[in-house]
């Protein structure tokens, strides 16, 4: 069987990998970068229990207050995507896309740990995740929030000293995102062949481009537009830096919607919520100005960017039609949820399902 995968990021690789564990072993991926470079900008936070429904009041309400104090900018949006937005604007999903979300988790979260008790070479930690709010009332909000999650995850709500309150949720892990692409890249280099080609035209059929495959699977995160879907790009930053953290455990500053987690030997910072689907980096430092608040930065060793694929509602979108899959949409938790959707995507592309629900919603038969 001869697959061919667009996109190299986290959810293209996890693809492979499960695919070569099926005994799959002509893959060719296609990576217009470096196998994981729309993706290593990322926190590494392991946290699909903070789930961001994104068709609602409230998160256009959050948007517009982080547009307020700087954290996000609104530059650009996709026209399909603005309205389906519109069209779904506090719609529930179904039963069993919660359901499904939550055994993704499940699944997510395990995979992680199955992999570091192999081998820990990309900085695994199950040591939790606090989100630290500095406005009272945000703070209350928070707390109700986790209450009404349909992930019912354990929290502990905590004082800390600068801040209004945290909330501290035991069951989260991390992860260095750079150390990872370099393990499951090595983990998957028997069975694939790495293409530095952009992409412009697939078809159901199986063709990219020109050349013919038994089957296409499409994990280009935002990039998947190419099939006519409603997906948006929210872009991010990351850095790796020296220095010393005040708090020596993964955090995000809720406001800010910053997240920072210690490592081994760098910092990680990453920030931004963009609407923007361009490459200028300029707000960046922006961020970084902002960490100052809990890291002592002594110098900075790189800067990453990437765009987040986020569709309507924030689900993922995994389908099939015909000899082509397509997987991508989790928004700003595609490495949360990058393990499932490998897995689901693998499924598929081997006739294990038909079908995923919901998750299908925008491509199926």
């Amino acid at each position: 069987m001869k697959v061919g995968i667009v996109g190299g990021g986290i959810v293209g690789l996890f693809t492979a990998y499960y695919l070569g564990k099926e005994g799959i072993r002509d893959i060719i991926i296609y990576e217009k970068g470096f196998l994981g470079a729309g993706s290593i900008h990322a926190a590494g936070l392991i946290e699909p229990y903070r789930f961001d429904k994104i068709n609602t009041l409230s998160m256009i309400k959050k948007m517009l207050k982080y547009k307020m104090n700087g954290s996000t900018d609104i530059k650009e949006v996709d026209k399909l995507w603005l309205i389906e937005l519109i069209k779904n604007l506090e719609k529930d999903p179904p039963k069993e896309a919660w359901d499904t979300m939550r055994e993704m988790a499940k699944f997510s979260l395990s995979e992680y740990k199955r992999m570091a008790e192999e081998k820990n070479d990309f900085d695994y930690h199950e040591d939790g995740l606090l989100e630290l709010y500095h406005n009272s009332k945000e703070f209350e909000n928070g707390i109700e929030d986790e209450k009404k999650s349909p992930f019912s995850p354990k929290f502990e709500v905590e004082e800390v000293k600068g801040f209004a309150g945290g909330i501290f949720f035991p069951e989260l892990s991390r992860i260095s995102t750079e150390k990872f692409v370099d393990r499951i890249s090595r983990e998957i280099t028997d069975n694939i062949k790495v293409r530095n080609e952009e992409v412009n035209k697939v078809s159901e059929e199986g063709y990219i481009g020109e050349e013919k495959y038994d089957l296409v699977i499409v994990a280009a995160g935002v990039w998947s537009r190419i099939l006519k879907i409603p997906l948006t790009a929210f872009k991010g930053y990351g850095y790796r830096v020296k220095g010393v953290s005040k708090l020596n455990r993964a955090t995000v500053i809720v406001d800010y919607g910053l997240a920072i987690s210690p490592l081994s030997d760098h910092i990680k910072i990453t920030g931004g919520f963009d609407a923007d689907f361009s490459i200028h980096s300029k707000r960046a430092e922006e961020f970084l100005k902002r960490a100052e608040e809990l890291v002592d930065i002594q110098y900075i060793n790189d800067l990453n960017m990437g765009f987040r694929p986020c569709s309507p509602d924030g689900f993922p979108i995994i389908g099939r039609r015909n000899n082509l899959v397509l997987v991508t949409g989790a928004c700003r938790l595609g490495w949360s949820y990058g393990p499932a959707m490998g897995r689901y995507a693998a499924d598929l592309a081997l006739d294990k399902v038909k079908d995923l629900g919901y998750i299908s919603r925008y491509y199926h038969e």
